[in-house]
């Protein structure tokens, strides 16, 4: 069937080479909220059509705002761009970093942000056996031999959903930031897990930049809005480095209107918290998986030796159910034994699990 993307989410590309539409797949490979955009959004773009005549606010003003409040910040803390994944690829080149190091496995686009850059990577890869999550001693390690001038993390992890440990956030505040050093962590999943996030300590800590997505919480991928939290002055210097115009109008409305979504953002935490324990028991009643426990939208799932790789199960998958799952040697720092699934609507969650179920029977046999 040839290579398919390292991303998830890549239906058209997929559904292009199994001659199918793109609606006939079921896409577990892309984390995104199950009940899709918020309820009025389409309504909401509807009514303010008119302002696609004329350029977007070029310092995203409103959006801004609902977001500073939103988040209980200084709104000279806040940059908003064209996705988390424009900053990404902007903040080496900001920052002028020459080193990082990088705890793996982590989302594949800050690895290619940084090597475009120059950066020399040092890469810190976490263990199965504490869920693919750094300890303390591998964090102090690294430093001591490297030396960076960034530390960049996930919490949650992706795509083991885990966050960090008490231990290692109080590290990474109170060490990592030391000499200079800046601590970038990836929020992208924090939606999910109420109450974890970094932003309490950004008053304290100059050098720490969260970035955050809209992407999965509120179900607009499509869409591309994403921003990043941090101090005054780092914001300062981030908005002056930023082209102009690369928030759309209709980017910066999706904003605005997602954030005060009160009833949806606490139906999606419900449902997700749900369905990700009814489908993390279904996966690890399958003869041969492991589970890993997590807190955001997904979960991730290793093989036995027992069965064959996640590419074949990937590829029987899409063959026989349409289905579209994650196959972790995507992710650098895990393997051939490794996928990833989102958390879905029951239904579906439902057929996800029989389809697996009906493939362990077949080569268990």
């Amino acid at each position: 069937m040839g290579n398919f993307p390292v991303h998830g989410g890549n239906v058209y590309e997929v559904a292009s080479r199994l001659h199918c539409q793109p609606e006939e797949i079921l896409d577990y490979s892309a984390s995104i909220n199950p009940l899709g955009p918020p309820p009025g959004l389409r309504e909401e773009f509807l009514k303010h059509f008119d302002r696609l005549q004329h350029y977007p606010d070029i310092h995203n003003q409103a959006l801004v705002e609902d977001l500073a409040v939103f988040h209980g910040l200084g709104r000279d803390q806040v940059v908003v761009g064209n996705g988390s994944t424009e900053l990404i690829y902007w903040l080496p080149r900001i920052l002028e970093l020459t080193s990082a190091l990088m705890v793996l496995p982590t989302f594949s686009e800050y690895q290619r942000a940084f090597e475009i850059q120059g950066v020399k990577l040092a890469k810190l890869f976490t263990r199965a056996g504490n869920g693919f999550q750094p300890t303390v001693e591998e964090l102090a390690r690294m430093v001591e031999k490297h030396h960076p001038e960034a530390i960049l993390v996930t919490h949650p992890g992706s795509p083991a959903g885990s966050l960090l440990s008490q231990d290692v956030r109080e590290w990474l505040l109170r060490i990592g930031v030391n000499e200079g050093r800046y601590c970038i962590v990836d929020e992208a999943f924090i939606d999910f897990c109420e109450g974890d996030s970094f932003k309490r300590h950004l008053s304290e800590t100059p050098r720490l930049i969260l970035l955050r997505s809209m992407t999965k919480f509120y179900g607009i991928p499509g869409v591309r809005v994403g921003y990043l939290l941090t101090s005054p002055g780092m914001a300062k210097k981030m908005s002056g480095l930023l082209p102009p115009w690369s928030v759309s109008t209709l980017a910066q409305i999706a904003g605005s209107f997602c954030l005060k979504q009160k009833d949806y953002q606490q139906a999606t935490l419900k449902l997700v918290a749900e369905e990700r324990s009814a489908l993390e028991g279904n996966l690890g009643n399958q003869p041969g998986f492991q589970v890993f426990p997590g807190r955001a939208n997904y979960l991730l799932a290793h093989m036995e030796p027992m069965l064959p790789t996640a590419k074949t199960l990937r590829e029987h998958l899409l063959q026989q159910d349409r289905i579209l799952i994650r196959d972790g040697a995507s992710f650098d720092g895990l393997g051939e034994r490794y996928f990833r699934v989102a958390v879905r609507l029951p239904e579906q969650n439902r057929r996800l699990s029989a389809a697996l179920e009906r493939w362990c029977r077949t080569v268990t046999a």
